[in-house]
């Protein structure tokens, strides 16, 4: 109980801080629960917003570049080392759960066959809907859409767009459960 109330006015503080020194990109909930070691980074006009009572663990990296916007619903849970990465936009529903190394990225690097890769980028909105689970390890890229109350299976890369209430999971998973 002690531990939880030092975290709370931790992270008061913290977000009243991050508030103060840049005004109107941290639209963030005094009420959180977010680890010492979690890094919420903004560079050009990125900005956060993020709901009440969300649970971010030790070692998550959350990063809204240029005109980037990570949007988190109201108690949403992420357990340790979660990436975010946005250029353009990651819109995450209420009441998810993201098991530990889930990473997101609204962008990639532009490359071609005859010039290789680029520091240019790709991006394309990310929207996870409300009551979804992400299973550790999943990466969820550019352009896609989740519908509510879905699941990705732990380990799974997922582009496009996910149905409300679908469970996407690895073949072979698949492939295991035949076999019964």
């Amino acid at each position: 109980m002690i531990k939880l109330i030092s975290l709370l006015i931790y992270n008061i503080i913290r977000i009243s801080i991050l508030k103060l020194i840049h005004p109107n990109r941290f639209n963030v909930h005094l009420i959180q629960r977010i680890s010492p070691s979690a890094s919420l980074i903004t560079s050009g006009k990125g900005k956060f917003n993020i709901g009440y009572n969300t649970e971010i663990s030790k070692g998550c990296d959350f990063e809204a570049h240029g005109d980037g916007v990570i949007s988190i619903g109201t108690g949403t849970y992420f357990n340790r080392y979660c990436m975010i990465s946005a250029q353009r936009s990651v819109t995450i529903g209420a009441h998810c759960m993201f098991g530990p190394g889930v990473k997101i990225f609204d962008n990639n690097h532009k490359f071609s066959k005859e010039k290789g890769v680029s520091s240019q980028l790709k991006c394309d909105d990310i929207h996870i809907g409300n009551r979804c689970w992400i299973a550790s390890d999943a990466i969820i890229l550019k352009g896609t859409h989740i519908g509510d109350n879905c699941v990705i299976g732990a380990g799974c890369i997922v582009s496009g767009n996910i149905p409300t209430g679908t469970l996407v999971k690895h073949k072979s998973d698949l492939e295991l459960i035949s076999m019964k």
